[in-house]
């Protein structure tokens, strides 16, 4: 059941003073159209939710614009938008990541006793998110919440994220950035550091945190491909430095990158086509 556990973690709602109603509209926008199939007029909106035509015009412009919902003519009806498909097949494929990954990571936490996540790159910013994790038996063990943004460049999995970028899409999110926050005095602290390393990362396909994010903690990950081969998560194993020494990081980068090519085969990778 444990995937079903991360998918709630997930979308577990805030606490009902942090709501934001004019979202809460727009969202009864986008449903009662999905329920509708040959779209609803602007009056008939109003009509089931009992919206002001104004406040659902406003709605429905702001939506129009972004790409979320199409309508037919100047006053024709109004119906979903290429938008809400994009990020229907996003989070089909985010589950699709989960239910083939977990049993592999459950298998590496088994066999390195230490704790195991998943992540992802934010689409909108340099962080990376913790989406899934196994847990260390241990008493000392790192413990990062499901959910966590952290600045992809302090972190092993990170940089592997960053490290496959398309140059152009890397330039976007680094433009103008000479000098990077740290979290630590061994966190990457410049764009040429940082590019100098992405590019070993690259050559090696896999990627180290030596106490980068935090004094006492290493970590190695590892990039998993979809079928197009693109690198769309990363997997790493995470300790306390007293226990992960540079003898069993070494021992752990073959199965680190043998867990993420495991998962990428699941979700249709070839190794030939790399």
């Amino acid at each position: 059941m444990y995937i079903e556990e991360v998918i709630y973690t997930m979308q577990k709602k805030s606490p009902s003073r942090y709501f934001i109603k004019s979202i809460h509209k727009a969202l009864d926008v986008l449903e009662v159209l999905a329920s509708e199939v040959k779209g609803l007029s602007l009056t008939e909106i109003g009509k089931k939710l009992n919206m002001e035509l104004s406040t659902a015009h406003r709605i429905l412009s702001t939506l129009k614009h972004r790409g979320y919902i199409e309508q037919s003519s100047a006053k024709g009806r109004y119906r979903l938008g290429l938008k809400t498909l994009e990020i229907g097949l996003a989070m089909q494929a985010q589950l699709q990541l989960l239910e083939r990954a977990l049993p592999c990571l459950q298998k590496l936490a088994d066999v390195t006793k230490e704790t195991v996540n998943l992540a992802i790159l934010d689409p909108d910013c340099d962080e990376v998110v913790y989406i899934a994790k196994i847990d260390s038996p241990e008493v000392l063990k790192t413990d990062i919440k499901i959910g966590t943004k952290l600045l992809a460049h302090c972190t092993a999995l990170g940089k592997v994220l960053l490290a496959f970028l398309p140059e152009e899409e890397f330039d976007r999110r680094f433009s103008n950035r000479d000098h990077l926050p740290a979290y630590t005095p061994n966190s990457l602290s410049t764009l040429e550091g940082l590019k100098e390393t992405l590019a070993k990362v690259r050559k090696q396909n896999f990627a180290i945190d030596n106490e980068e994010f935090k004094i006492g903690v290493k970590c190695i990950a590892a990039p998993i491909r979809d079928s197009t081969g693109k690198v769309v998560a990363a997997v790493s194993i995470a300790g306390p430095s007293s226990r992960l020494s540079s003898e069993r990081i070494d021992e752990f980068k073959k199965l680190v990158v043998g867990t993420a090519n495991e998962i990428s085969v699941k979700l249709g990778f070839n190794a030939f086509q790399k």
